[in-house]
């Protein structure tokens, strides 16, 4: 799966996952999750560049991504009237869709 993963399509891989896992209500939602997906694909893009030019350590890298996790989580339960859970759930699928990709390219396990 990592092997058709980039740098420029990773917020289109991340929104594939979530918007999967929206289903029906994907509609209601499509304006938020699409921005809210690229802004965590822009999150691991910079998360990436950082480590590769050993400019942030693991442990920013992961307050950097939680940081920005939680923010999404909290633009789509707004927006949607959905659960947390819901929302967490198609976060943590958009995110598992690149896992392999980022954490190869930054080092360690970022996206669990």
């Amino acid at each position: 799966m990592a092997n058709d993963i980039t740098s420029d399509n990773l917020g289109d891989k991340i929104l594939e996952a979530a918007k999967t896992t929206f289903g029906e209500k994907f509609s209601v939602i499509k304006t938020y999750l699409t921005e809210e997906t690229r802004k965590l694909a822009d999150t691991l893009d910079m998360i990436i560049e950082g480590r590769a030019k050993s400019e942030i350590s693991e442990e920013e890298a992961k307050i950097l991504l939680n940081n920005q996790k939680i923010a999404a989580s909290s633009v789509l339960v707004a927006a949607s009237g959905m659960t947390d859970a819901a929302v967490q759930s198609a976060i943590n699928a958009a995110l598992g869709v690149v896992k392999e990709f980022v954490n190869g390219k930054v080092g360690f396990p970022l996206l669990n």
